[in-house]
């Protein structure tokens, strides 16, 4: 048998990712909600217009991601939302398209109070002047695009320099959360939007954490990132 025969025909990407997007979008939607049972192999590939080890793909991806298994019987059900990895970059990305949870955005602001801090303390002490260059560079355009009121621009920014300082820290497991932080952010911002809530107030603190950084002053870097992290609750209009 030659190579041709026995090698399978491989999923177009662009397909497998609206399969996989699509399921994942009505689970976290509660279209299919937790404990309930996907409909069968057969109907999906009808749905999506695909074959069954195209479905069988796109299910193994969202298995990965903790929102489903697959039992022996009864099919592929949708696990508790607890078991789900909403912090996984791809999750926050889907989530980010639907109605954003007030409870989520605030547990991921609690979160960030804890990590952000220390990485801006860290990063006083152990950041060179070319790990602090990207955070300079993303403030700089904060500035630019509040004063354009291109707050989307604004808000792609602020990204940027928080996943800067991260990296700044130079503490692996604080590089590794970056792209997490990153997307959580994106995330925030669309509940910001949805209250009609203007960004940019926490402009002067972001300022603070480079000058605090700058100077070497640890202390001061992880008081001035507590205190923008306080303002980002108020922004989203939590507190």
């Amino acid at each position: 048998m030659s190579l041709i025969e026995t090698t399978k025909p491989l999923l177009k990407p662009r397909v497998h990712r609206h399969v996989v997007k699509t399921l994942a979008q009505r689970i976290l939607g509660n279209e299919f909600a937790p404990g309930t049972v996907l409909p069968p192999e057969p109907e999906l590939c009808e749905t999506f217009n695909i074959s069954r080890s195209a479905v069988r793909e796109a299910i193994k991806v969202l298995d990965s991601k903790g929102m489903v298994s697959t039992k022996p019987r009864t099919g592929t059900v949708v696990r508790a939302r607890e078991e789900w990895n909403l912090l996984d970059p791809d999750v926050l990305a889907w989530s980010i398209e639907l109605k954003p949870s007030a409870e989520l955005v605030l547990s991921l602001i609690e979160a960030r109070q804890v990590i952000e801090p220390a990485a801006a303390r860290f990063a006083a002490l152990r950041a060179t002047a070319a790990d602090i260059a990207p955070m300079e560079d993303a403030f700089a355009r904060m500035e630019r695009f509040k004063a354009a009121l291109d707050f989307e621009a604004f808000n792609k920014a602020d990204i940027d320099f928080h996943t800067a300082l991260l990296r700044a820290s130079r503490n692996i497991v604080f590089q590794q959360l970056s792209n997490t932080i990153g997307a959580a952010l994106a995330y925030s911002f669309r509940l910001t939007i949805s209250r009609a809530r203007e960004p940019g107030a926490s402009l002067p603190n972001h300022g603070e954490v480079i000058e605090r950084i700058r100077l070497r002053d640890s202390v001061g870097a992880f008081e001035a990132m507590t205190r923008l992290l306080h303002i980002a609750i108020v922004d989203v209009g939590l507190q």
